[in-house]
């Protein structure tokens, strides 16, 4: 099979090349080439995954020192469609098609605004214990600097018996924090 690149059809003589050269020449893409063949996924399914993002990632915030840190929560059987629906408007949206991977992030107060919107919940990204007065957060800025929530979505493939078996993956990367809060 070819190396062709996806975007500016330039062939190469291993994936290898052709990886490194969209790296270089493509590192910004938006262009999807199988755009047309993803349907508008229905509001029921939007609702589904959205609502899946927000149980993982309260489940993975905690209350003590033993649950800061880096994190990351993923979806398994992600539609692409429904990703590309929900987050291709991103300004920092980004496709690589020989990785078939997209990416994107939010960083900051903004990012976390934005990110409330998305998903149609104001509190995605906090768990309170009333009865420790504690609460763990998604961490997008505190004194010294703003932090980034990372997004990705990657397809796994499985060849057998003459046959592709393919799957999506949803990824999301943040930094979980935790404190003190007042009762209001």
């Amino acid at each position: 099979m070819a190396n062709k690149c996806q975007l500016c059809k330039e062939i190469f003589p291993s994936r290898k090349k052709l990886v490194i050269h969209e790296r270089v020449k493509h590192r910004n893409n938006k262009i999807i080439p199988h755009r047309y063949l993803l349907i508008q996924p229905p509001l029921e399914q939007i609702t589904f995954y959205q609502d899946a993002f927000i149980v993982l990632i309260k489940k993975s915030l905690g209350f003590n020192r033993h649950s800061i840190g880096a994190k990351q929560v993923s979806i398994n059987a992600f539609p692409e469609n429904i990703f590309v629906y929900l987050f291709e408007s991103e300004p920092s949206f980004r496709y690589s098609s020989v990785q078939r991977k997209y990416s994107f992030s939010f960083q900051g107060e903004a990012g976390e605004q934005r990110l409330k919107q998305l998903v149609n919940y104001d509190y995605w990204n906090v768990r309170q214990d009333p009865k420790l007065k504690t609460k763990g957060y998604v961490l997008f800025i505190d004194n010294e600097s703003s932090y980034k929530v990372i997004f990705s979505w990657s397809q796994s493939e499985l060849k057998e018996n003459h046959r592709i078996f393919q799957c999506g993956t949803a990824t999301c990367k943040f930094v979980a924090d935790s404190g003190e809060f007042s009762e209001q």
